[in-house]
């Protein structure tokens, strides 16, 4: 019995050790992945990851310095106006990760462009500080009111601030230069939000259906984004489809956007730039931008040119074009009532979505028609800065969202949202497996993703050939209204071309 109870003892006393030894090694172990993920957390600089996403092992991270506290201004309330565009709509509902994690609370208040634009001015002409985020328009706001901008650096190249990820050669180039400078590069003003483009939207079915039909009548071939595709058969494409394709189908080969607005401005110089032409030529003046032009570059004979082609693309196209701009241009696509526009890229979530086109599956994307120089696709991104009426906790609080705000993670959220689709300015999005998979689908029609069949299109838009950047110039509100009362009285009033080129090389001049 004695030695029973011995080797029961045995037993037990083994068992224990065992346990002990289990215990240790897990003990052990816990404490090693603890180390492993208190390194992984980690980054260069003693930096640690921020608190609004999972790790990224392909795109720039958000880096926290040491010490840092994401929460430091909590309580703060932040206003920020901004065009009402797909990036506004969906940052406006993520933004509640970002109010989680910081406590700060931003208003964020999509408008129209022109409200937008006049609101913002107001606020900086009165020096009130109302938004202290600024939706930075390259040709509204930076170039007027850059003197009303924070200068991002002081915070961007602050070790004990949140910087942003990547830095700023991860945005593209000359998108960085447009967006974020004015002049030359000692202060940025604002870090790249959007890039919304012009790129060619056309009905693939009626192109496809038609296209034999078409092409034995006048010998060749209809196919948009080709170099022989040029404005002026745009306007034989587009009278075409009026007279041969049933109005069941669609109703009209083409519109315009020649209403007293933005719009017409836009729409007209894509065309003027195909033919070579262009308002200033000083350096910089399409990039980082100058305070006043020198050089009136504009050539009667190209901007004559350039007005006769776009009075008769007007006067082919739906008659109620003429007072069109371009939500009303999309509009009539989307409910099938044009078979081509020039628009802003943006509108391929739009025209994809089923339960809001009629034409949803049925979209080509391509640049834009050609001149006699080349295809011309203008730019109309925009940037996020601070308004320097702010306070200085609000400043630093507004600062927190803009990393936030373009942080590739936050910034590709518009590109794969349903409704999204916009390309964001950053090279290393661009450069993601994903993206570039999605391009090549596309490119071999087996993309399963609507919104972003687009995405060729822009991309070659993009190229340096194809991309027309405006004039960023201090007085710019005057030039364009210039252009937008000029070849809106055209086209209205059907005045001839070369009266309205003499018109408008002389009220520019007069600004030198």
């Amino acid at each position: 019995m004695r030695k029973v109870i011995i080797i029961r003892n045995k037993i037990i006393y083994i068992f224990i050790v065992i346990m002990a030894v289990i215990m240790l090694c897990l003990t052990t172990y816990s404490e090693n992945i603890i180390m492993a993920k208190s390194k992984d957390d980690e980054l260069i600089s003693n930096k640690i990851k921020a608190p609004f996403y999972p790790w990224d092992n392909e795109l720039p991270n958000i880096e926290t310095p040491e010490g840092f506290q994401w929460r430091e201004f909590q309580g703060t309330t932040l206003n920020f106006v901004v065009e009402n565009n797909i990036n506004a709509n969906i940052l406006s509902r993520e933004c509640r990760n970002f109010t989680e994690k910081t406590g700060i609370r931003v208003n964020i208040r999509p408008m129209d462009y022109s409200t937008m634009i006049n609101k913002i001015n107001n606020d900086f002409i009165s020096e009130r500080g109302k938004f202290q985020l600024v939706y930075v328009d390259p040709y509204q706001t930076l170039n007027r009111f850059h003197n009303n901008l924070e200068d991002l650096n002081l915070y961007n190249n602050d070790p004990r601030m949140p910087h942003i990820p990547g830095g700023m050669e991860d945005f593209f180039d000359d998108q960085v230069n447009i967006l974020s400078y004015f002049g030359d590069k000692t202060k940025l003003y604002a870090i790249p939000f959007d890039t919304t483009t012009m790129i060619f939207f056309y009905r693939k079915d009626i192109f496809e259906k038609y296209r034999e039909q078409f092409m034995a009548e006048n010998g060749f071939d209809w196919t948009p984004g080709q170099k022989d595709f040029t404005w002026e058969r745009y306007c034989i494409v587009s009278k075409w489809i009026d007279e041969n394709v049933p109005d069941e189908e669609v109703k009209y080969g083409s519109a315009q956007m020649a209403q007293l607005h933005n719009s017409v401005y836009c729409d007209f110089s894509n065309v003027l730039e195909s033919y070579g032409g262009d308002y200033f030529d000083d350096p910089y003046v399409n990039t980082l931008g100058v305070e006043k032009p020198k050089m009136v570059s504009i050539k009667n004979n190209n901007l004559e040119d350039g007005l006769s082609m776009y009075k008769q693309m007007v006067e082919v196209g739906a008659p109620d074009s003429i007072n069109w701009n371009w939500t009303d241009t999309a509009e009539a696509f989307k409910n099938g009532e044009i078979a081509m526009m020039a628009n802003w890229d943006e509108n391929g979530a739009v025209v994809e979505n089923p339960n809001l086109s009629k034409v949803a599956g049925k979209v080509g994307y391509s640049i834009l028609p050609y001149g006699n120089v080349r295809s011309a696709n203008i730019y109309g991104g925009a940037g996020i800065g601070i308004n320097s009426n702010a306070s200085k906790i609000e400043k630093k609080a507004a600062w927190l969202f803009i990393v936030w705000a373009t942080a590739p993670q936050t910034q590709s959220m518009v590109l794969w949202e349903p409704e999204g689709g916009s390309m964001p300015p950053r090279k290393s999005v661009y450069n993601s497996k994903e993206v570039q998979d999605i391009i090549e689908n596309v490119k071999n029609n087996t993309n399963e993703i609507s919104n972003l069949n687009h995405l060729p299109a822009l991309l070659e838009v993009w190229k340096e050939d194809n991309v027309y950047f405006r004039s960023k110039i201090s007085n710019f509100y005057f030039i364009e209204q210039i252009i937008i009362n000029n070849v809106r009285d055209m086209v209205k009033s059907d005045l001839d071309p070369k009266v309205v080129a003499d018109k408008i090389f002389k009220e520019l001049s007069l600004l030198q």
